[in-house]
């Protein structure tokens, strides 16, 4: 790190130490003295058990549907917080008879949330509605062949060639009711979980009760009750769950931090970590994670200077990762040379031997500042541009980067490139505006876009489709060797000898080329409700059945709010828990 960020970021941390010291003694008329933030006592009343009227309020900004959809639906597998990335849910046992066919052992005296059974019928007639439309992000929906009942509770399943992602692709193959089948089918969409209308169509620990939530559509709220028929007699802890999901930042953050019963968990920018941690009622919670941003270069229809490899690359090496990362992100989060977190399974050694651009050679070099410079009036002349005016170009981004990408801004004029940003209202406008970009029939036209890759699971593929050249995710264009690379990452396991190889083959290539707008890959930053005990998983899953609050939850509680428990509170890593 530079002398002057490394001094900034300690200056930051005194402040906010001093800050913290400062309101613990002014609030006591005391002279000031080292403060002790007081332990979470939230858990001393929590045992397991659901607790009546309990409700929990939560804002979800980014991928709500992969967030939530395992808490209202099932299937074979379900995301893990463990090395191969998931564990059984509606299966028990699997085996691996060859490279094309699995066999699975269901899970008997399980019932659907009307009450109707689940068996290998209800699974055999779910896939024959998922193979005529199956979703389209992954190679699933070419591969798979067909199901075949073997008894009452096991299946077998066939795919046409070896498909080394079979298991992440059955997270979300979910099973549904008759009835939903008839009336809704499989959405055939880029985007997987399936909740496009409340009832009691799944197998999960929640029933849908209002609105829904897929890729890109989603109602403003959905409200989620107890599935009385779920199997597990453990979960869900708490009895109703409601979840906003285009709330405005602002006056979200002002919910949950400065009154009760408005929102009680949700990820917050980390400006707000200091106000968080003085909060009456919020706590704060950190943790690593397999988060991303995924800014996408428009090379399909955006400016055709950005189909010169040069031209992004200038682009990716004006980008001060160092300065993103120590103050536009306030520390939280780590170095990456691609739009891909380390903390993916394999990514950190794939990935050893390259840098960020600017960490090689620092963009306030005036000598690098000119060079770029250069390099984009250079193409300006080549495509009968003037070279004495700015380069313009649009940036789509959702309100809530906007911290992120107004540093991006001014990091972009100081070598020739004015951004025009245009700030849309929710995710599902971004995910409208990129599903259509592959067919040019985006509108408006856009030359960035910035999402919340927060994926699911350890494998990184979760982030690394958006490469795929021929996916509706992707705004690269055409490349046959990045297609070829990730055609055999679908068929390649993790644990056989070429994965790592061959993922960083892919990541070299992605590398060089500067296919996208390469960014610090976050932490997961959290408010949450003094009351409320969630661990988070490092991807954007939430199982919502393991959430839990405390006698003292405004949902349950009779009276005030305690005065003692206003006291700030430590600030937790989920990372050093249990």
């Amino acid at each position: 790190m530079n002398s002057y960020l490394g001094t900034t970021r300690i200056q930051f941390l005194c402040v906010a130490v001093l800050l913290l010291m400062l309101f613990s003694d002014f609030c006591q008329g005391q002279q000031v003295n080292p403060i002790g933030l007081r332990a979470d006592t939230s858990r001393e009343s929590m045992d397991g058990s659901r607790k009546q009227g309990s409700h929990v309020k939560i804002f979800l900004p980014y991928l709500p549907y992969l967030a939530i959809s395992h808490s209202v639906n099932a299937g074979l597998v379900r995301p893990a917080d463990n090395e191969r990335g998931w564990e059984y849910d509606m299966a028990v046992s699997h085996a691996r008879i060859s490279d094309k066919v699995y066999e699975f052992e269901l899970r008997q005296g399980v019932k659907f949330q009307d009450g109707s059974p689940f068996n290998a019928d209800a699974v055999l007639l779910n896939m024959a509605y998922f193979k005529k439309q199956p979703y389209t992000y992954t190679a699933i929906d070419q591969v798979y062949d067909y199901a075949e009942k073997i008894s009452e509770y096991k299946v077998r399943f066939y795919l046409k060639e070896k498909y080394g992602l079979f298991l992440y692709d059955a997270m979300w193959i979910h099973f549904y009711t008759k009835n939903y089948l008839e009336k809704y089918g499989w959405n055939g969409k880029p985007t997987a979980p399936n909740l496009a209308a409340p009832g009691p169509y799944s197998l999960g620990p929640y029933v849908l009760t209002k609105g829904y939530v897929e890729g890109n559509r989603n109602s403003s709220v959905v409200e989620l009750e107890v599935n009385e028929h779920y199997w597990d007699p453990r979960y869900p802890k708490v009895e109703r769950i409601t979840l906003f999901l285009d709330l405005k930042t602002d006056a979200a953050v002002s919910d949950v931090l400065e009154r009760e019963g408005k929102v009680d968990i949700m990820p917050i920018p980390f400006s707000y970590e200091l106000p968080t941690v003085l909060s009456e009622y919020a706590k704060l919670v950190r943790s690593p994670s397999t988060n991303n941003y995924s800014v996408h270069i428009n090379m399909i229809n955006g400016n055709v200077l950005l189909k010169e490899r040069e031209v992004r690359e200038a682009i990716n090496k004006a980008i001060d990762q160092e300065s993103l990362l120590m103050l536009s992100m306030n520390g939280e989060g780590e170095f990456s040379p691609t739009m891909v977190s380390p903390n993916f399974y394999g990514v950190r050694q794939a990935s050893s031997h390259l840098q960020p651009y600017s960490l090689i050679e620092s963009p306030l070099s005036s000598n690098l500042r000119e060079d770029l410079i250069n390099t984009i009036k250079k193409y300006q002349v080549k495509y009968g541009m003037d070279p004495d005016l700015k380069l313009q170009l649009k940036f789509l981004v959702q309100e809530s980067f906007l911290f992120l990408i107004k540093d991006i801004k001014y990091f972009l004029e100081q070598i020739h490139i004015e951004l025009e940003l245009e700030i849309v209202a929710a995710e599902k406008d971004i995910f409208n505006q990129l599903f259509s970009t592959k067919g040019s029939l985006n509108e408006p036209n856009y030359d960035f876009l910035i999402w919340g890759n927060y994926d699911w699971i350890r494998h990184p593929w979760a982030a690394l489709f958006v490469y795929r050249p021929s996916s509706v995710w992707s705004t690269i264009g055409s490349d046959d060797l990045l297609e070829n690379y990730i055609s055999l990452l679908f068929k390649t396991a993790i644990d056989e000898p070429e994965y790592i190889p061959l993922l960083r083959s892919m990541i070299e290539h992605v590398y060089y080329q500067s296919y996208m707008l390469f960014l610090p890959s976050p932490n997961k930053v959290l408010a949450l409700n003094k009351e409320v005990y969630y661990k988070p998983r490092p991807s954007a899953f939430i199982p919502l059945w393991e959430i839990e609050v405390s006698d003292n939850h405004w949902s349950v509680r009779k009276g005030d709010y305690p005065v003692e428990l206003k006291k700030p509170v430590e600030i937790i890593h989920s990372n050093q828990e249990e």
